[in-house]
């Protein structure tokens, strides 16, 4: 009687990165022993190898030191008031991955954009008028596929509070395979290559969103060899949709580049005393600029930001007692003089407004968490 069968690739390595190259083949109940064991081994590979990471965050710090496997640059910002909590997992199926990222704060995030493989975001929560997405500084008003343009070096997403975040990796080579399956394609190279939103009419929103949730809803149980290919044709249906709708990619104001210099800044030089006149100076911006770029993207002034990432960095080490053993720091008085609060009564108040609750409770919860 047949059985189905993995058919040995020429190198175990090749199995484990490109999967879908994987063929099943009837095979005879007389094959060896042994390549039954070798093939429920890749089996077993593979579907551990589905969800690399799936951690929960409770600062920017802790998403950032998440995220550095997938961006190393990534800096993450808090732009809404209260405590943060967020989840970011990874599938991997082969030549292609999807994170999911869920936030119940708002984020501003900003990293620089992998050279090789096509990248495509998709939210996946219904758009809010009055707190829209914003990808490279332009809002989101529709449901749509964003950040996905070839010629971006670096990305910029506002994050609206309850956001949940899907972004679909795949190598290019994966990409224009399934390209040249196709009969016809009218529309993905050039809308690839022109804009940085295409909006999602309501089947393939559908469709897409569907096959997503039975991918997460199957993690447990692994994936099936089809489903980076569908994955990918799915996400190319969109792009082929005549219809849709579309923006292209916008050329960043002096401001907004501004901002987004000041953000990588302050993040690599949280403790550096400063003045606007020395920034403006270190940056190559204007005063101006920066005071605008930074009010219209982080609603704080450059000061402000460059608080809010010290207070960000505290609120991390009052959560990780590990971290803050090896520091030597053991209570908030010293954890927060680390980061350059030497008035406890100030810097209290200060957590309190950011966070609704005082630093000696966030110290106290991580404690009991602990033991």
């Amino acid at each position: 009687m047949p059985v189905f069968q993995i058919r040995r690739p020429q190198s175990p390595s090749t199995l484990l990165f490109h999967p879908f190259h994987v063929e099943i083949a009837y095979e005879s109940a007389h094959r060896k022993e042994a390549s039954t064991h070798w093939a429920a081994t890749v089996v077993g590979r593979l579907k551990s190898f589905v969800g690399q990471i799936d951690s929960f965050f409770y600062s920017c710090q802790g998403l950032q030191k998440l995220f550095a496997p997938l961006s190393p640059d990534l800096v993450a910002l808090q732009l809404s008031n209260g405590p943060l909590q967020g989840r970011l997992r990874s599938f991997h199926l082969g030549a292609v991955r999807f994170n999911l990222l869920e936030t119940n704060q708002s984020l501003f995030l900003s990293g620089t954009r992998r050279p090789k493989p096509c990248t495509v975001a998709i939210p996946l929560d219904e758009p809010k008028a009055s707190s829209p997405y914003r990808a490279q500084g332009i809002p989101v008003e529709w449901p749509a596929l964003i950040g996905y343009n070839r010629n971006l070096t670096d990305f910029d997403l506002k994050l609206p509070a309850g956001a949940c975040l899907a972004t679909i990796v795949v190598s290019k080579e994966s990409l224009l395979e399934r390209l040249d399956l196709r009969e016809e394609c009218k529309y993905t190279l050039n809308r690839w290559e022109n804009t940085n939103q295409l909006e999602l009419l309501p089947k393939m929103q559908q469709c897409l969103q569907h096959q997503l949730q039975q991918l997460i809803d199957r993690e447990s149980q692994g994936w099936n060899p089809e489903d980076p290919d569908q994955l990918i044709d799915n996400v190319i249906g969109c792009f082929e949709e005549p219809m849709a709708r579309t923006r292209p990619i916008g050329k960043r104001e002096v401001r907004h580049e501004a901002a987004i210099d000041l953000l990588h800044w302050c993040s690599r030089n949280p403790m550096t005393p400063v003045t606007v006149e020395e920034l403006s100076a270190e940056l190559f911006q204007s005063r101006t600029s920066l005071f605008k770029g930074s009010k219209e993207h982080f609603e704080q002034t450059p000061l402000e930001l460059q608080r809010s990432v010290r207070m960000d960095r505290v609120r991390q080490l009052l959560q990780d007692p590990v971290s803050r053993a090896s520091q030597g720091l053991t209570g908030i008085s010293d954890t927060a003089a680390s980061m350059g609060f030497t008035s406890r009564s100030h810097f209290a108040r200060r957590y309190q407004e950011y966070y609704g609750e005082q630093p000696q409770n966030t110290l106290a919860q991580s404690t009991k968490e602990r033991t």
